[in-house]
């Protein structure tokens, strides 16, 4: 983050502490529909018009140390290969042979130096080419070079790992661009993996998703796990092109977990120690920062009221007994605190399912909510929508530019 952007943070901090009124050129939110969060035609223009066609999170590239290691990407229906060659560079391929569809790979993560149909041998290599065939002969047509698996979009930003079904996609740098420029100062690139949790929700993906988009809810339901360590008040968010978001709250000092810092790296700046920098990037991951390493969330579809939260843990390189009762402890932490969120998700979602509640609300402090809500409708295509479905497109005034 350069100086500037840094001054102005601390000054809308500063504004944010002291606000009493509603900004006034802030504007009005409309109602947003609650049949997106229950109507199953709705979940079908979301995996048409965005998860098909986005770039998603799939992975560091830490899980990948060595060429032959992969890991299986299972979300949306879909199974993907995302795994290192011999050359060094990551690939994506969907995880089926071309011989009859059976799924080549069945373990979640490993090492292979050749993908094997476990059904009838077919063998390729770690670039996707057909290798070999038993009984070739009696392919009196096949065509290896016409038979290699099929590839998926595969890019590396900062170390993160993407992937997008569609090919003819833009640039994965150029779709996180108008965020970029937040990460500068913090090395996501050199973390690795210290944990993975997966939590299966009640409740539609992006009711889960909004959780993270406010703190308006800290002082209520994390009051003993969270609203210790945060200055809610000092709460500041920057909308930016493509859905993608930063937020910053100023750290409360105190004897906790969240200020034991086993390490303070010269690289990480400074911003990073007095704040919590999260980054919610489009269309459904949550980036968390801390000089000791950050959290990521990233929240998928299964159906139109369940959703799956996969977490990620990230620190730096090393293996110390100190590291291992840090990151255990963390662990635990982040199980307490969603716990506290769990069943509120689960009921929000019987409330929407049944008609109770035929909108939802939200107020200047969920604007980050509302500005998710218009992306949606902005990458399905608005006209594609039922008008008693859209959202209002009321808030590119207040993006960043």
């Amino acid at each position: 983050m350069q100086t500037d952007a840094l001054d102005l943070l601390h000054r809308t901090m500063e504004a944010q502490l002291v606000r009493a009124e509603h900004p006034a050129d802030f504007p009005y939110l409309p109602p947003v529909p609650s049949s997106r969060y229950t109507d199953p035609a709705f979940a079908r223009l979301e995996h048409d018009g965005l998860w098909m066609r986005n770039w998603l999170l799939a992975g560091h590239i830490s899980e990948l140390p060595e060429a032959g290691s992969y890991f299986l990407f299972h979300q949306l229906d879909q199974s993907v290969i995302i795994s290192r060659a011999k050359d060094g560079a990551i690939r994506a391929f969907h995880n089926a042979c071309r011989h009859r569809g059976s799924a080549l790979l069945l373990e979640q993560k490993g090492k292979a130096m050749r993908f094997v149909c476990p059904y009838h041998a077919w063998g390729y290599s770690l670039e996707g080419e057909l290798k070999s065939v038993p009984d070739q002969h009696d392919f009196t047509c096949l065509n290896k070079a016409d038979n290699s698996l099929k590839p998926v979009r595969c890019e590396i930003n900062r170390g993160m790992i993407f992937i997008n079904f569609d090919e003819n996609a833009g640039p994965l740098d150029e779709f996180l661009a108008p965020q970029s420029a937040q990460k500068e100062g913090y090395p996501i690139e050199n973390m690795v993996v210290k944990d993975c949790l997966l939590v299966e929700m009640d409740c539609n993906w992006k009711l889960a998703l909004h959780n993270f988009l406010e703190i308006y809810h800290v002082a209520t339901v994390h009051a003993k796990t969270l609203a210790p360590y945060l200055n809610s008040q000092s709460f500041v968010i920057a909308l930016f092109a493509n859905g993608h978001m930063r937020f910053a709250t100023r750290k409360k000092k105190g004897d906790s977990i969240f200020d034991q810092q086993l390490y303070k790296p010269d690289n990480v700046a400074e911003v990073f120690s007095e704040c919590t920098i999260a980054l919610p990037t489009f269309p459904n991951t949550f980036f968390a920062l801390d000089p000791g390493g950050f959290s990521l969330q990233s929240f998928w579809p299964a159906g139109p009221d369940k959703s799956i939260m996969e977490v990620r843990l990230m620190g730096w390189d090393v293996d110390t007994e100190a590291d291992k009762q840090h990151w255990q402890a963390m662990n635990g932490i982040v199980r307490n605190i969603l716990s506290e969120d769990l069943c509120l998700f689960r009921s929000i979602q019987r409330s929407l399912t049944q008609g109770t509640i035929p909108h939802l609300t939200f107020g200047y402090q969920e604007r980050a909510l509302y500005w998710f809500e218009e992306e949606v409708d902005r990458r399905i295509g608005i006209d594609s929508i039922p008008e008693a479905q859209r959202v209002a497109q009321v808030l590119s005034g207040q993006m960043v530019r």
